[in-house]
């Protein structure tokens, strides 16, 4: 259970990066900014209250900002990775 409580944290994650205009990992999301910062919430809302349901207050928080947290600190890094070189900033 507690690795679906990540996942879904981390698809919350990844819903609020792909709507950041600073993205590249996928272009066509930004005509869909509104509903990925929309979804991102009640998926955010949905791993806390899971993981504190199973898990119990502060640990069940923890554990669901832990995953929120690597994926948002991981997906810039996998952004740059992508592009391989080239130069984003002048």
């Amino acid at each position: 259970m507690n690795w679906i409580c990540i996942g879904v944290a981390a698809l919350a994650a990844l819903c609020l990066y792909l709507a950041s205009p600073h993205q590249a990992l996928w272009p066509a999301a930004l005509r869909r900014r509104a509903f990925l910062r929309w979804l991102s919430v009640p998926l955010a809302v949905g791993a806390i209250a899971t993981a504190t349901e199973t898990y119990g207050g502060w640990c069940g928080v923890c554990m669901a900002l832990a995953g929120f947290m690597t994926t948002l600190v991981l997906l810039p890094y996998l952004d740059a990775w992508r592009r391989k070189g080239a130069r984003h900033v002048g």
